[in-house]
């Protein structure tokens, strides 16, 4: 086995352990069989998605946890200067995609950054379950189906992704906010 890398066996009883939980109790909570926990843990069996399905919902580890088996040592800065910036068709507007989608996290997140004087529309968007915003540097004036929000550095909200709003700098000043919408 790559020393790089775990099996879900293995995040399974480590997460196990963490709560603390016997296999036994795990059985009960997961649906799944204690043979069959144990032998997942020991990497002597694979199992279905659905049963990884079961043991995410019944130990309340997110399926990204399960599925996310890179345990690099190398891990990456990533610089802000090194991502090519979307721009708004009038300027205005970079977004910078720092954690593109991933549909086993089921996110993704923007770095956004909002000139002065600048407002800038969005439509909703139909597959986000919900989208939130952080305020990381100046004053934004959010709107949501035309409800002004005003926020500040270190302000933030979460609202439907479906729900219509635009992004609106009326300050001097650079406005810097992050935004993340799960799917």
């Amino acid at each position: 086995m790559d020393s790089k890398k775990l099996s879900i066996g293995n995040v399974i009883r480590a997460e196990r352990n963490k709560q603390n939980i016997s296999l036994d109790e795990a059985s009960r909570k997961t649906g799944v069989s204690k043979a069959m926990l144990g032998q997942i843990e020991r990497n002597e069996s694979n199992p279905t998605l659905a049963t990884v399905w079961k043991i995410s919902a019944g130990l309340r580890i997110p399926m990204a946890t399960l599925l996310a088996q890179n345990l690099n040592a190398d891990y990456k800065v990533n610089k802000l200067a090194d991502f090519e910036p979307l721009f708004g068709v009038d300027g205005g507007i970079r977004v910078y995609n720092i954690f593109p989608f991933d549909p086993v996290a089921a996110f993704d997140y923007l770095y956004i950054e909002l000139d002065p004087h600048t407002k800038y529309p969005s439509t909703g968007h139909s597959n986000a379950h919900e989208e939130y915003v952080l305020v990381t540097s100046g004053k934004l004036n959010l709107y949501i189906a035309d409800k002004l929000y005003p926020m500040e550095t270190g302000d933030s909200i979460t609202f439907s992704g479906e729900e219509e709003h635009a992004y609106e700098n009326v300050s001097d000043e650079l406005v810097i906010f992050q935004t993340m919408m799960r799917y």
